[in-house]
């Protein structure tokens, strides 16, 4: 047991220390607060997360329809600010209903409190963790394959995923397996030149190519040169590549195409 505990590093220990501190925090004000008001927090995090995943999407798209606003970001916009706004409702009803009748300065429920406030203490360090996760999931996706050095949140996710419970935070994303399996394929792309030569002479891929705002950035010779440094987030924001994201028809055609499978034909060397 000895050996295991000294086994750990510096990061595991100061992470232990945070959560202890965050839940010795989370007890006593759930103590002076009471349960209700404590549980506001948790409450409007749930409630918001839950309101944007399942009407977020359509009121982005239905809000920003006929809009300069990139078509591929509608959805993702709309959950994140319907997320904000009925947790921030949520938040703000928990707190009115859990106020102390006037002339009351002691809750009713302080121990039940502490407990609550405990446990919250102890949520509000897993979102930590969750928030730290998915920026070092960006970077995993984005970096440069030589890129000498790793971002300092990726270097701190490996180091708390190194022991059995928490392994598998390594691997852990908020983005959906097919989006993240795209741009590992982008990526592929990139360093093969052949397999980019190959993708461009698929059917389907012939019939985007055709598109305006494709054509403009596949002929840009800075996207090119872009692509052949393997310099993913430049590509990305390049102004063309940019239009070629917010152009909302291009979108709608290519959702009706399996770009997994191609670019995965695509990165196949041909048969002899």
């Amino acid at each position: 047991m000895t050996n295991e505990l000294s086994a750990f590093s510096p990061t595991l220990w100061i992470a232990a220390a945070i959560l202890a501190a965050l839940m010795v925090r989370g007890a006593w004000r759930g103590y002076h607060r009471g349960p209700l008001r404590q549980l506001a927090g948790p409450a409007a995090l749930t409630v918001g997360q839950l309101c944007g995943w399942l009407f977020g999407g359509e009121l982005g798209h239905a809000l920003l329809q006929g809009t300069a606003y990139p078509w591929m970001l509608r959805g993702a916009t709309g959950v994140v600010a319907l997320t904000c706004l009925s947790g921030l409702l949520c938040y703000a009803l928990l707190w009115r209903m859990g106020r102390l009748p006037e002339g009351q300065d002691e809750t009713e429920s302080p121990v039940i409190g502490a407990l609550v406030g405990c446990w919250t203490g102890a949520l509000y360090f897993l979102l930590i963790i969750g928030i730290l996760a998915s920026v070092a999931s960006m970077y995993d996706l984005l970096a440069r394959p030589d890129s000498p050095t790793k971002h300092w949140t990726v270097e701190l996710r490996d180091e708390l995923a190194a022991t059995p419970l928490t392994h598998g935070l390594k691997d852990w994303s908020p983005i959906p397996d097919e989006q993240r399996t795209l741009i590992r394929q982008t990526r592929r792309l990139m360093a093969d030149p052949e397999a980019r030569r190959r993708l461009m002479g698929q059917p389907e891929i012939r019939a985007l190519a055709a598109h305006p705002t494709v054509y403009q950035a596949w002929e840009d010779k800075k996207v090119r040169e872009l692509l052949n440094n393997n310099d993913l987030s430049g590509f990305i924001d390049h102004p063309k590549v940019r239009a070629v994201l917010a152009d909302e028809a291009l979108q709608k055609e290519a959702q009706m195409v399996d770009l997994v499978k191609i670019i995965d034909r695509s990165l196949l060397p041909p048969k002899k």
